[in-house]
């Protein structure tokens, strides 16, 4: 039976099977809501068409959801409290079922079973209503149709994790599970997961999850982007920002491309708001 690995962010969706790895942003668009095609361009040719049986719509998800330029139409999986709860992260959660599944020939002719593994905020992990909700979105059987062809694949088991767990293995040990760093097992690690919407701070002894040592704040580096956005001086795009901040970082310095023909420097702005 494979394994599904799922990092359904504020930010970005993490997907990982024996098949294939994904890395895509964590928002979608309403098909309704996309523009009229001019010729044959292919310039978007990482887009598909999502639907589900429990909505009327369809989607359109992708890595190239970004250069459609449609910011305000974006359905962003981004929020606090009860965001497992919520329709857009539903949505997603079954998207990216469907695409992991879509790479496996019994997905697309049968049931595809598999086991899945995700990771949670140990806030939520210690939080039962939010541990119930993300089991339930991903328990059972799930039919996602991508570009008209169905795929079904059934969850037999989901296994979450509190999310520094990986994070302490992956240094702790090698490709092959074996111990790489002894160290670790005596000494006091702290973990420190800054994401698009949260700030994890965590503190791990003996292998156990400090519950007082433990710190989560809603805020992270969709707040920068905002702080940055609110300096520049023209209408800017969020996501075009953080393309050009992630381009800029290796040089420690930034310009934000307003069109082909303007860029302007933010170095200065990029650093005082960092």
């Amino acid at each position: 039976m494979d394994i599904f690995s799922l990092d359904l962010g504020n930010k970005q969706t993490k997907l990982k099977s024996s098949k294939a790895e994904y890395v895509l942003p964590s928002r979608y668009l309403n098909q309704a809501d996309m523009p009229m095609s001019v010729g044959n361009s292919t310039m978007n040719n990482d887009l598909h068409t999502y639907s589900v049986p429990f909505s009327d719509d369809k989607y359109v998800w992708g890595r190239d959801i970004d250069r459609l330029h449609l910011d305000e139409y974006l359905a962003d999986t981004i929020m606090y409290g009860a965001r497992y709860n919520s329709e857009a992260f539903k949505l997603l959660a079954n998207f990216a079922l469907g695409l992991l599944a879509s790479d496996f020939k019994a997905a697309k002719d049968q049931v595809l079973e598999v086991v899945v593994t995700a990771g949670l905020p140990t806030g939520d992990y210690a939080d039962q209503g939010q541990l119930k909700a993300l089991l339930k979105v991903l328990e059972g059987q799930h039919q996602v149709t991508i570009d008209d062809k169905i795929v079904t694949v059934r969850v037999r088991k989901v296994y979450i994790l509190p999310q520094p767990i990986g994070t302490l293995y992956n240094e702790l040990l090698d490709g092959e599970g074996f111990i790489k760093n002894k160290d670790l097992l005596d000494e006091k690690v702290g973990i420190v997961d800054v994401g698009g919407g949260t700030i994890l701070i965590d503190t791990i002894l003996n292998f156990e999850l400090s519950g007082k040592n433990r710190h989560q704040f809603n805020t992270g580096v969709n707040d920068l982007y905002e702080a940055i956005a609110n300096g520049i001086n023209g209408d800017t795009s969020l996501y075009q920002l953080e393309k050009d901040l992630r381009q800029g970082n290796q040089q420690h310095h930034w310009s934000y491309r307003f069109s082909k023909n303007r860029q302007d420097d933010i170095t200065d702005l990029v650093c005082k708001e960092i």
